[in-house]
C-alpha cells in the first residue's frame, strides 16, 4: 500500500512538472533554400526559393526575391529564364503545347542571389505509362472498413533504380499529407528490394486513396473523381523525399525519434563547392483519372 502511494506521489509530481526546457540548435545564419520539381507538362513550371530558419521557429520560411534563376538543356540548345511573381515563387510560362525537354534529356539549374552561385544537374527519366485505375468494393477487414476503394495499375520499367512519385487528386484535392506521400522505387518501397520489372506492389496501389486523421483509409463515394500522376524521380530526389518524409514524420515516433537533420539535395554553392540545401528535379508525368459510378 505504501509502495502505490509513492507511485502515485511520484506520477503526480512528474504531470505537474511545468518548467520550461531550452532546446539549443546550430542554426546561426539562414541559408538559400531550392525547391525546383519541375515536369514536361505544358503549364507553368515553378521553382521556389526561401531562406532556411531554425528548426523549432513556428512560421513560414522568408521568399527570396532577388535571384537570378534560369534552367537550360545541357546540350546549350535550349534555355528557360524563370521570372520572379511573389513571395520567392519563380515561374517560366510555356507557349501552347512546348514542354521542357524530353526524357533523356539533361538539364542545368543556374541561381545567382546575393553575389552567391548555386547550380545543380538532373536528367529526366524515364516513367511507366499508368495502365488502368480499378474501383473495387472491398468487405470490411482490420483497418478497413468496408467500401470502394481505388487502385492504381502500372509496371516498373526492366532495369533496376527507376524512381517514381505517385500524386494523388481527389475531387481537386491533393493528397499531400507526408503519410499519404506515395514513393515507388522498383514497384516497391525502398532500393535494394531485389524486385524489378513488376507490377507495383499492392500497398503503393492502395495508398492512392484518402486517409483520415488516424490514419486509415477513407471508402470513395459515387461521383468521386480520382486524379493520379506518376513522376518520374532522380536517385536524389527519391531520397530527399524519402528523409523529408521521415523528419516530417519525426514527432509522431515517441522515444524513436531519429535526429533533425536536413534532406540530402543536389544543388551546390559553387563558391565554396559545398551542398546547399533543397533539391532539382526534373519529371517525365504519366496520368489518368477515373470517376466513381
Amino acid at each position: 500500500m505504501m509502495r502505490s502511494l509513492l507511485l502515485l506521489a511520484l506520477a503526480a509530481a512528474l504531470c505537474t512538472c511545468t518548467d520550461p526546457i531550452e532546446l539549443t540548435t546550430d542554426f546561426e545564419t539562414p541559408e538559400l533554400v531550392v525547391d525546383a520539381w519541375l515536369t514536361n507538362t505544358s503549364e507553368p513550371q515553378t521553382i521556389r526559393l526561401t531562406q532556411s530558419q531554425d528548426y523549432y521557429a513556428n512560421r513560414l520560411p522568408a521568399g527570396v526575391t532577388d535571384a537570378e534563376v534560369v534552367v537550360c538543356l545541357e546540350s546549350g540548345t535550349a534555355c528557360y529564364p524563370f521570372v520572379h511573381q511573389d513571395s520567392g515563387r519563380y515561374v517560366w510560362t510555356p507557349q501552347p503545347g512546348e514542354t521542357i525537354g524530353a526524357v533523356g534529356d539533361q538539364f542545368v539549374l543556374g541561381i545567382r542571389q546575393g553575389g552567391v552561385d548555386y547550380a545543380s544537374r538532373t536528367t529526366m527519366n524515364r516513367v511507366p505509362p499508368i495502365d488502368s485505375i480499378a474501383v473495387r468494393l472491398e468487405e470490411e477487414r482490420l483497418g478497413l472498413d468496408e467500401g470502394r476503394y481505388a487502385q492504381l495499375y502500372a509496371r516498373d520499367f526492366t532495369g533496376v533504380g527507376d524512381a517514381y512519385l505517385v500524386r494523388t487528386t481527389i475531387n481537386d484535392t491533393l493528397l499531400n499529407l507526408p503519410r499519404e506521400l506515395n514513393l515507388v522505387y522498383d514497384a516497391t518501397f525502398d532500393a535494394g528490394s531485389g524486385t524489378d520489372g513488376i507490377v507495383f506492389i499492392a500497398p503503393i496501389r492502395f495508398n492512392i486513396n484518402k486517409l483520415d486523421e488516424a490514419g486509415s483509409f477513407i471508402p470513395l463515394e459515387t461521383d468521386d473523381r480520382i486524379e493520379v500522376e506518376i513522376w518520374s524521380l532522380s536517385q536524389e530526389a527519391f531520397f530527399f523525399l524519402s528523409v523529408a518524409r521521415d523528419q516530417i514524420q519525426n514527432g509522431d515516433n515517441g522515444i524513436f525519434q531519429i535526429p533533425v537533420a536536413n534532406s540530402p539535395g543536389n544543388v551546390i554553392n559553387l563558391a565554396t563547392e559545398q551542398p546547399a540545401l533543397g533539391v532539382f528535379n526534373v519529371a517525365a508525368v504519366s496520368a489518368a483519372s477515373k470517376t466513381v459510378e
